[in-house]
């Protein structure tokens, strides 16, 4: 999910897209920040999370008012000490991990 945060405009989308090769990989713009402003409330961040990764089981859907809670999150956010600071190696970890559960 992409968002206006540090200034940034949907034009801005298909250049940060590059960054990610793998074709499963889905892309939105939310440039209201709702995906943001709703897990605000659930991780809890300090202000519309950004600059989170969340790692999600195999068949999760957001059907309700509320987002799924994720099954781990890492972050790179000032302020945030209930979750670790991003750790690609770490992350893949838990990636892979979901991939084979």
């Amino acid at each position: 999910m992409w968002d206006p945060e540090l200034g940034a405009h949907r034009a801005n989308v298909p250049q940060g897209m590059a960054l990610i090769e793998d074709k499963r990989a889905r892309h939105y713009w939310d440039g209201d920040e709702v995906i943001g402003r709703a897990y605000e409330q659930l991780l809890p961040t300090p202000g519309p999370a950004w600059d989170v990764y969340l790692v999600f089981r195999r068949g999760v859907r957001w059907t309700g008012a509320v987002p799924p809670k994720p099954d781990y999150w890492m972050h790179q956010l000032g302020g945030v000490t209930n979750a670790p600071r991003l750790d690609p190696d770490v992350l893949r970890q838990h990636v892979e991990v979901l991939l084979r559960g």
